[in-house]
């Protein structure tokens, strides 16, 4: 019984994904490309040794949010050492 449950949730979340995914589709996929191409950039810096950002909370946000724009702000206030 609780597989069937489990079953129904599963094919009801995908129903309800995909209506979303269809509906934002696009600028969805812009959005995660960015924040994607943000993390990248935060992980390439690091490893670079020209700035050392912490990845923290805020800075995952800013990121998750902003995406690369959020990177400079991230670099930027490192740079004045604020982070």
């Amino acid at each position: 019984m609780d597989y069937l449950k489990i079953a129904v949730i599963a094919i009801i979340v995908i129903v309800v994904a995909k209506f979303l995914l269809r509906i934002a589709g696009k600028e969805l996929r812009l959005l995660i490309a960015n924040e994607i191409v943000g993390l990248l950039l935060i992980y390439l810096i690091n490893i670079s040794g020209l700035l050392a950002i912490k990845i923290n909370l805020l800075t995952a946000l800013v990121v998750g949010v902003f995406g690369v724009p959020g990177v400079v702000i991230l670099i930027v206030l490192t740079i004045l050492g604020v982070l």
